[in-house]
């Protein structure tokens, strides 16, 4: 059941070499300013979101914030994000929920034409995250995230931890950042073990202001390597207009049946809305994730 579940969402059948991890969920971004930069995300959060990318970027919020995010994923897969930061003694506390949902499953106990009916599967992932200055330019940040897993009637149940780093080097306007994601352990299922998709990021931000107070082009980068999965590279570029519009792009390697992504986002005051936009190739169909953000 867990190899169906697998197959079943993109985090698993994007790449050519496959992938022996369960919870494949937890591949798969949050956030659609981060989606329509194909993920190149890692130095770059500094909103609620680091609670799933890098909770080192907590420490970068300057007041407390909630968001939500829905996406539309491939094969009836769709997901939820929810997060709210506020300061805390010393530094930022993000509290997260992050759900996955994959219905209309082939249900068989046996080679037939016909399956005996349909079921469904649920993820949820409960976190707390914990972000904190180690001096003027570092930053580190902790998660402590409860896993659950249900497939049809059978669940189980694990934790996970994410340490990350976010450093400004030499007062520029760029940011360095690495983090280590679902270092934990899950209960079997159906007496079957699962390993969690162990994840190493590391990436780059820039910013560079334009002249006449027009806006400010960000460009980003990371490199991922996921436990089962070949070195991936993200690119992705944010152009801002005057603070009030957004238009963003990227371009990533090491997937079979995608490789750009594309969105927008509209600040309004103190609410941002967010959309991002993934098309992929061979028939699959197209990802679409909108966010939106209050700043508190």
């Amino acid at each position: 059941m867990t190899c169906l579940l697998a197959a079943s969402t993109p985090g698993h059948s994007q790449t050519g070499d496959g992938g022996a991890s369960g919870l494949a969920f937890l591949k798969l971004g949050v956030g659609a300013r981060a989606g329509a930069m194909v993920e190149a995300y890692t130095a770059l959060t500094r909103d609620a979101t680091a609670t799933f990318w890098n909770p080192a970027g907590l420490a970068l919020l300057a007041h407390p914030q909630v968001t939500f995010t829905n996406t539309e994923w491939l094969q009836d897969v769709n997901n939820e994000y929810f997060a709210f930061a506020f300061p805390g003694p010393g530094g930022t506390v993000g509290l997260s929920i992050y759900s996955n949902n994959v219905g209309g499953i082939e249900r068989r106990v046996g080679p037939s034409v016909e399956p005996l009916g349909s079921i469904s599967a649920n993820d949820v992932a409960f976190g707390v995250s914990y972000g904190f200055d180690l001096s003027s330019n570092l930053a580190a940040g902790v998660s402590v995230k409860y896993l659950y897993e249900k497939i049809f009637v059978e669940s189980a149940s694990g934790y996970a931890f994410d340490f990350g780093l976010s450093m400004r080097p030499l007062e520029a306007p760029a940011r360095v950042a690495l983090v280590v994601q679902n270092l934990g352990s899950m209960g079997d299922l159906l007496d079957e073990s699962i390993d969690l998709p162990v994840t190493v990021r590391v990436g780059g931000a820039y910013e560079l202001e334009l002249g006449g107070q027009r806006g400010i082009l960000t460009l980003s980068a990371d490199a991922v390597k996921v436990r089962e999965n070949d070195l991936r590279a993200n690119i992705g570029a944010e152009l801002g207009l005057r603070g009030h519009l957004a238009f963003r792009f990227g371009y990533q390697t090491g997937f079979d049946n995608k490789s750009f992504g594309g969105g927008f986002g509209l600040n309004f005051d103190h609410y941002f809305v967010d959309y991002g936009f993934t098309p992929f190739d061979s028939n699959f169909g197209d990802t679409h994730r909108f966010s939106f953000r209050l700043d508190l």
